[in-house]
């Protein structure tokens, strides 16, 4: 019988608090810092400046250039990262647990040794601006900026994070190293590391690593207070956008109140999951918007409440009645005790899941950690949190409702299209508009309810059952969570101009009701058990995925299979869904990279499938009738082509009885593994290609893509080698066009494989004035690995990196059942996964140049750029070879390699 390890917390002489957690069930350590100053304390002048720091601790120290610490990290197998909210600066790193020394060093040393070079610091904020444009762009943070500003007046939480541009651009080192003086002290952080270690060793370790680090903190000057509300609030904020975003919040206490935890219960039941009030009236039943949502927000100091949707611009007014009718029935109805359960479970299930991977746990630790103050620890905090939480029944939560959700608490934001609202005075209008449709909604809700009373992984098995169906089954007991994946063949790929955007809508809908389970029953069974369910569609595959505790495991397969086997596609969910996708395709243009690579796809795909949008278009998503769904569904999907993994604390015995017996016998005739007819394949561009598209925003967004390989190539090893060299906070592209020119937030390169060729591609977001020097600076580095080998260190830690990241990637059981099924699916056999170190490690040079040669042929380019109006033209140089060598930038993520990147192939 094994036992967990305990926690240990200790606080060394100079004041750091250390925690401590073995978990020995991956070979990966995580190592989090959290220091105690977030951008709340940040005088008004300085707005923005603890995320700086976020920016530039890794950038070097007295012992460590700049780059060497991501190159170490990433040559460790590991990675590196950092946040900042409201209450905290937070450093991360994971990496493979042989390397807890370099990891302990790393993070040490930054931590008290960073150097804060004058050059990185200014290309840094550089960087920084770039990325507050980027929220600019992004109407999802432009709303919730809106919404926090009009709530809070005088409390820090009333500014942005990431600081303003007026304050960004007059940072000096000077204030930096004043700031990091005052704060960044072992007084002021807590260690949180959490893995496969020692624990009495690694505390040996860390008072060795800290002894000469002494606390100085200066005492931070008390946040302002928030007043009391006194009436409600509006406003209103526009942008081009198409959607119309609003939000409502009201003011309630921090985490460690007493109020907390039912809070929390009210905004599950209220609008958290497809059987949510909110969701089942506002969104499945009178389908007047498009997202609904509720959360509670517990910050250090008073948070809020905050109900939100995204909707089309008519409902606007339908839409806040409809979400004032659902908040406010909690004020004056009991809820179900059902529905107090579930959320709970939700809750207690939400913790389960933190413990899967090192970084999860981490987080949690080190948040419950600085949100307790002195004189508590993480661990009392968060019992006295669950504590409270399983006392909250139907009245609690009625009493805490009632005393936060008032009309004088209430502050309601929207976001709203300019075309719509043209003018100050228009918009001052609508606030008053928006107020009395608030005062309406009390007003409706008191004589509604005025004569009511108030109320260990073992082996890996895989089997063929005899109706042709491939089962994969790992059984780890070391968490009670079951994850399991059914895979076909299918997706984009199986589409043609006329059936464009089907798999979507049947991802959509196959979880959605069956034979003898309405949509609503099913989303109410699957989140009792606190579990997940729902379909999904890509590039190469289609299927269906459960999640589930343990404990729950036979109910959850039943569930699935009832939804793959008889699925019901009833017309009232399809026009629901396609209402949905319709919306979804007439507003993908708010976002801009996600435009510039379907302008790419359509330029370096003119014949094959992978050109078409996955969405579908206008045209084909309004014909689809349900017959057209059913008998796609019963030609392309049948158990004889289907694979199942199922990973998890289970009996496989049982599981493969359970299967076989549910999915029947052997099919009558030949029945292929697949009915999907190959595609036609695009040759390769004969010269280069070049689209572009004028958009009314404020960056230009570029990708640069050639012609790839296919999952069945070895190629595919060879080429995450390369983008990882360019790519990542320690790559060339991050390294030479954000840290040293600033000419981006967003720039990494990657390779995505299918079933047919893929490509490989570079993206960037940069300001609209630096397109042509972001576009010649990539073809520069892209010539640089065409012309030389790269180095053995460089390639040895792409391959650390690469290695490392693997194995951090697959710690979920959601993760090692998609890697199963994907590659059984795909015939790459489902332990194709265990040889990818190998692989990875086998690569040479000589290898990578070869393909940099091969697939990066300034001939074969593909550019599609994104910009406004007003952006220079793209300047061709007079050496046409170097002009065509150019043709090739693509989109990106910002600065970290993405690491599951054999999850993004397979869909």
């Amino acid at each position: 019988m094994t036992t967990t390890p305990a926690t240990l917390q200790f606080t060394l002489a100079n004041g750091l608090r250390v925690i401590l957690h073995e978990s020995h069930s991956s070979p990966v350590v995580a190592f989090q810092a959290w220091v105690g100053v977030g951008s709340a304390d940040e005088p008004e002048e300085l707005a923005g400046i603890a995320h700086v720091f976020e920016h530039m601790l890794f950038k070097g120290t007295a012992r460590r250039g700049v780059g060497k610490i991501a190159q170490e990290v990433e040559g460790a197998g590991g990675d590196i990262n950092a946040w900042t909210s409201f209450d905290e600066t937070v450093y991360h790193l994971v990496l493979a647990s042989r390397y807890f020394d370099t990891g302990l060093d790393i993070l040490t040393d930054a931590l008290c040794n960073s150097s804060f070079d004058p050059g990185e610091l200014e290309r840094e904020l550089k960087v920084i601006l770039e990325e507050v444009k980027q929220g600019e762009d992004s109407p999802s943070r432009v709303a919730t900026q809106s919404l926090f500003s009009t709530a809070y007046t005088n409390h820090t939480y009333r500014r942005p994070v990431i600081g303003f541009v007026r304050t960004v651009e007059k940072f000096t080192r000077p204030q930096l190293l004043e700031f990091f003086r005052a704060h960044y002290t072992p007084d002021n952080i807590t260690l949180v590391v959490v893995g496969d270690f020692d624990a009495n060793i690694a505390r040996g370790k860390i008072e060795g690593a800290w002894k000469g680090a002494s606390a100085a903190m200066q005492q931070m000057p008390p946040r302002p207070v928030e007043p009391p509300q006194a009436a409600p609030r509006a406003h209103v904020t526009t942008s081009d956008v198409r959607e119309t975003h609003v939000s409502i919040a009201f003011h309630v206490p921090g985490l460690v109140a007493h109020d907390t935890a039912p809070l929390d219960v009210g905004a599950i039941v209220l609008g958290q999951g497809d059987s949510s009030r909110l969701h089942r009236e506002v969104k499945r039943n009178r389908q007047i918007v498009t997202e609904v949502y509720s959360y509670s927000y517990s910050p250090r100091d008073p948070g809020l409440l905050v109900i939100g949707a995204t909707l089309p611009p008519a409902d606007l007014d339908a839409a806040i009645d409809a979400m004032l009718d659902e908040t406010l029935r909690l004020a004056h109805e009991d809820a179900a005790a059902e529905e107090i359960e579930k959320a709970k479970t939700i809750v207690e299930s939400d913790i389960v899941y933190t413990k899967e991977t090192v970084q999860g746990f981490a987080r949690k630790l080190g948040f419950f950690a600085t949100i307790s103050g002195p004189g508590k620890t993480s661990l009392t905090v968060e019992d006295d949190y669950h504590r409270r939480l399983r006392e909250v029944t139907p009245r609690a939560l009625r009493e805490a409702w009632t005393r936060y959700v008032r009309l004088d608490n209430a502050s309601i934001s929207v976001l709203a299209p300019q075309t719509l609202v043209t003018s100050p005075e228009a918009a001052r209008a609508l606030e008053a508009s928006l107020l009395e449709r608030l005062a309406a909604g009390w007003k409706r809700a008191e004589d509604r309810f005025a004569a009511r009373p108030a109320s260990s992984k073992d082996a890996i098995t895989r089997t063929v059952l005899p109706s042709g169906t491939h089962v994969v089954i790992a059984r780890d007991p070391s968490v009670p969570l079951v994850a399991m994946r059914a895979v076909w063949l299918g997706g984009l790929r199986a589409e043609d101009a006329r059936t464009n955007g089907i798999s979507n809508l049947l991802a959509a809908l196959v979880t959605r009701g069956t034979a003898t389970r309405t949509a609503e029953a099913l989303a109410h069974e699957v989140e009792s058990m606190a579990g997940s369910i729902g379909g999904f569609t890509g590039r190469n595959s289609f299927g269906a995925r459960v999640e589930v505790m343990a404990r729950h495991a036979d109910k959850g397969l039943d569930i699935l299979l009832d939804c793959l086997l008889h699925p019901a596609f009833a017309d009232e969910e399809l026009d629901r869904e396609r209402r949905q996708v319709l919306e979804e395709i007439r507003t993908q243009e708010d976002n801009i990279s996600s435009v510039a690579f379907r302008l790419f796809g359509e330029a370096l795909y003119p014949h094959h499938p992978y050109r078409l949008d996955p969405l579908g278009t206008p045209a084909t998503v309004a014909a689809f009738t349900r017959r057209d769904l059913a008998d796609y569904y019963a030609r392309h999907f049948t158990p004889a082509g289907l694979t199942i993994a199922i990973v998890g604390d289970v009996d496989p015995a049982a599981i493969i009885a359970h299967l076989s017996a549910a999915l029947g016998p052997a099919p009558v005739g030949d029945s292929p593994r697949s009915s999907i007819a190959q595609p036609p394949i695009d040759p390769p561009p004969e010269s280069p290609r070049r689209v572009e598209r004028v958009l009314n925003k404020q960056q230009a967004h570029v990708v640069v893509g050639f012609p790839g390989t296919t999952l069945a190539s070895r190629d595919r090893y060879t080429l995450e080698v390369l983008s990882t060299i360019l790519s990542g906070q320690g790559g060339r592209l991050f390294v030479e066009l954000r840290d040293k020119r600033g000419l981006a937030y967003r720039v990494s390169a990657f390779s995505l494989e299918g079933l047919d060729p893929g490509y490989f591609a570079v993206y960037i977001a940069t300001s609209p004035t630096n397109l042509a020097v972001a576009e010649s600076g990539i073809r520069a580095e892209l010539d640089k690995v065409i012309d030389h080998p790269v180095d053995s260190e460089e390639l040895a830690r792409a391959q650390r990196y690469l290695v490392g990241a693997h194995d951090i990637s697959l710690q979920r059981r959601s993760a090692l059942a998609s890697t199963l099924a994907f590659n059984d699916v795909y015939g790459l056999g489902w332990d194709d996964y265990t040889r990818y170190a190998e692989n990875i490690l086998a690569i040479t040079a000589g290898d990578v140049q070869r393909v940099a040669r091969q697939y990066l042929d300034p001939r074969r380019a593909v550019i599609a750029v994104v910009k406004p109006d007003d952006a220079p033209p793209h300047a061709h140089r007079p050496d046409s070879a170097v002009a065509a060598h150019r043709a090739a930038p693509h989109k990106g993520k910002t600065s970290k390699k993405k690491k599951a990147q054999k999850h993004k192939r397979a869909r």
